[in-house]
């Protein structure tokens, strides 16, 4: 299975049926196939974005199925040369060089730094955001990104 680095907002998608990109993201999930890098900072802020979402039966399953698929290991593998405090420098050297080229946040420069260094390494699939902004800064920092848009 190709490995790919989905942001959260992709990965929210995929694990929240009623997310606004979950149509699309869940059909290229089953189209590619792929597993899905994780690492503490993505396990801490999707955990973070799903709880607040845990106000009706939809964000109670999501949640649900992020719970198994954690303890399962079922596409979402673990990477353990991601590094906080290595990435958070990487990202600061990244923010550095192009804050001011891209609207985006300190947390996407963070997923791209991450990418990056795992690219690097052993290679990505590619990188999934449903944010054109980071899409950009992605894209600029020599990943392969696929842009989930609405139709």
């Amino acid at each position: 299975m190709p490995l790919v680095y989905a942001d959260t907002s992709a990965l929210f998608a995929f694990f929240h049926p009623k997310d606004e990109f979950a149509g699309v993201v869940t059909e290229t999930v089953r189209r590619h196939s792929p597993d899905f890098v994780y690492w503490s900072f993505m396990q801490y802020e999707l955990r973070h974005n799903l709880r607040q979402a845990r106000v009706d039966s939809y964000g109670e399953v999501a949640w649900k199925a992020l719970r198994a698929a954690e303890r399962t290991q079922a596409r979402l593998r673990w990477q353990s040369d991601l590094k906080s405090d290595s990435i958070l420098e990487s990202a600061e050297e990244l923010s550095a060089q192009r804050a001011l080229e891209f609207q985006t946040g300190s947390a996407d420069f963070l997923h791209v730094a991450a990418a990056r260094r795992l690219h690097l390494l052993s290679g990505l699939a590619g990188f999934w955001t449903c944010d054109a902004e980071q899409s950009k800064a992605a894209k600029a920092a020599g990943l392969r990104v696929r842009l989930f848009v609405l139709a």
